[in-house]
């Protein structure tokens, strides 16, 4: 009985998967830093990022964890679909909420 050899991505989607990485990361650390401020905000009775940012960034945060996971696991198809759904939704919640 032969086992087969995992299949290794190509350097184009070990690039893809690196960048969506470090954006997975980033909207992780936005959100924590959204709840952060809110929080500090609450407190010192101050308006702050309000909760349609805070609850946005959280699930963008989940949202792109989760994808990347899948880039992550996986050498086929899904691996740069999953890594270009967290190029989009990382894209879209930083223009929403920062750019725009």
């Amino acid at each position: 009985m032969e086992v087969e050899a995992a299949k290794r991505p190509s350097r184009t989607y070990g690039i893809l998967r690196a960048v969506s990485g470090v954006l997975a990361v980033g909207m992780v650390l936005l959100a924590l830093g959204n709840i952060g401020v809110q929080f500090y905000a609450n407190s010192r009775d101050l308006p702050g990022p309000g909760t349609l940012s805070v609850v946005a960034h959280v699930v963008a945060a989940l949202l792109v964890v989760a994808g990347q996971i899948v880039a992550d696991r996986y050498a086929d198809w899904k691996a740069p679909i999953a890594s270009l759904a967290v190029l989009v939704v990382s894209g879209a919640t930083l223009w929403t909420f920062w750019w725009a």
